[in-house]
Formats: structure tokens, sequence, C-alpha cells
């Protein structure tokens, strides 16, 4: 006899499945100025994040205490982007499946989504929008580039402590192959082998492998950046009638606060269940002269 799956449980396994991929996959957007949270707002709604970059140097006590020129501004962006994946199940399909196939194909829809929100967001990062660039090939590409990124960042004032490091994977797994970094008693932590991951380097806390970085016509393999480079916004955006659903949701990640929508709804004529899972968000460039980006010869 066939197993059945409530459908409150199917759509717990399915969304929260789907929120763990789609948040892995979004990590490197912590590089970035961003605002997630599960506040409602409807498409194209403006919000403004506050964007802080570089502060003034020292000055010298002459009788008052003037006001230093800061650059600490808001950045506006329009929630104009919405993307979104589906998938459907039969009444009969819903009988035979079990919770565990359940689970994989929430994950995975997550990540298709993940990956295409990632990439909307990357698309402005070119040379038309952030003209520092190193280049470099994926097989050249060691922890001697790092360290020359970081000069160029310092030399920016970014200091590599507010900075993250993003790598398309076959410079990521470049780096990993480094023997400076591969030896674990020289990097001092054995997570680079035994992890894969390189948790800190130069002073840089934040390094992200990904492969879904785009190419963006512009050979872009990775970038270095201070938040204040580019903002991002999400935002939760709710069905006017919830009572025609099965299910909507608002999916929230508790430590980033990266927010999804799920919706499901059946179709009697068809006997079919669908569900929908969606991404309502902005982007814009903030200080062009803070990302510097990696890309191929």
């Amino acid at each position: 006899m066939a197993n059945t799956i409530p459908a409150g449980l199917q759509n717990n396994i399915i969304s929260q499945s789907a929120l763990e991929a789609f948040t892995a996959i979004l990590a490197p957007l912590k590089a970035f100025s961003t605002s997630f949270n599960d506040e409602a707002a409807q498409r194209g709604k403006t919000i403004n994040i506050p964007t802080l970059a570089n502060t003034a140097s020292a000055a010298t006590f002459s009788g008052t205490y003037s006001s230093q020129d800061t650059t600490y501004s808001t950045t506006a962006i329009t929630l104009d982007q919405h993307l979104f994946v589906t998938w459907h199940v039969t009444d009969t399909e819903s009988s035979q499946s079990s919770a565990v196939e359940l689970q994989r194909f929430g994950y995975q829809k997550g990540g298709d989504l993940a990956k295409a929100v990632f990439q909307n967001v990357l698309d402005v990062v070119k040379g038309a929008n952030y003209s520092s660039k190193v280049e470099v090939t994926a097989a050249n590409f060691d922890a001697d580039e790092v360290a020359d990124l970081r000069e160029d960042g310092l030399d920016q004032n970014l200091y590599p402590d507010q900075c993250t490091l993003v790598l398309q994977n076959d410079y990521f797994t470049s780096l990993l192959k480094d023997t400076d970094i591969s030896h674990a008693m020289n990097y001092g932590s054995a997570e680079v082998v035994q992890g894969g991951r390189v948790p800190s380097l130069f002073g840089i806390k934040s390094i992200y492998e990904s492969n879904s970085v785009p190419d963006n016509s512009d050979d872009l393999k990775g970038f270095y950046c201070h938040p204040s480079a580019l903002a991002v916004a999400m935002r939760y955006l709710e069905p006017i009638n919830t009572q025609e659903y099965i299910a909507a949701n608002r999916l929230t990640d508790e430590d980033s606060g990266i927010v999804l929508g799920y919706r499901e709804f059946y179709s009697p004529d068809t006997g079919t269940q669908t569900a929908v899972l969606e991404a309502v968000f902005g982007k814009t460039v903030g200080i062009a002269e803070n990302l510097i980006r990696v890309k191929t010869p």
C-alpha cells in the first residue's frame, strides 16, 4: 500500500529544503550592503539601505571639533526583480512520494532559484560599472594574487577585515592547491584539507567559492569588495488573497534574514497541485571604487 504524505507535512518538507539551498547559494551576497527581512513590500517599491564607505583621516585639533566629511548615505533600491520557479505533482504522484524525495526536490528548486537571483544581482559587476580589475588565469591564481588584491584594496582604504573575496570554483580550487595554503601546519587550520574551505587569508575574513559567478561577457571570475560597492534588498511579496491558496508562506532564514515566498494551489479539474517559490528583490551599484573584479586575461 502506497504511503500518503499529508499536505501540511509536504509543504513544510519542500519549502524548508528550498530555503536551505537558496540561503547556502546566496551566502556570498553578504559581501554587499543588504536588507533582507520579512517585511511585506509590493513589487516596485523603493527602499533605502544605509551605506558607509571610507571615513576621513584624523585631523589636528585647532580649537573646534569641526565635523569631518564621511561618506555615509542611503542607497535607494527599487524592488523591480521578480524571479520564480514552479513545479507540480498529480494526485497519483503525491501518493507515491516519500519524504526524502520531497526534500530533495525542494532543495533542487531552491538551488535553481538562488542561482538565478545570484546571477541577476551580479549582472552589474562589469567593467562599465567597476573599472578596477586584475587579470589572471585560474591556473596562476594563488595566495600571492590574494595578497595583491588586499594591497590594491588598502590603497583605496578598504580594510581586509571589512571586505569579501568571491571566486568562481576553478579559481577557488587553484587557491586550495596552493601549497602555502593547503599545508595545514603552515596555515594553522585543517579546514582547507578537511572541509575544502579557506576561512581567512591575510586578514580577509570572508572568502566564498561559487559556481554561479556570471561571465557577464566580461570574463568575470570573481571580485574583492567592500559592502558599500553594491546594495541588495529582498522582501516577501504577500498575496492579496491568501484564501485561494493551499499554502502562502513567508520563508525566512533566521541567520541572514533572507526571505522567500512559497505558494501552493490545487487545480481540481486536472488533479494537479502546483507549487511556486519566488524572490522579489532589487540591486544597485554603490561606490564603484570599492570593488575589484577578478577576470581572465
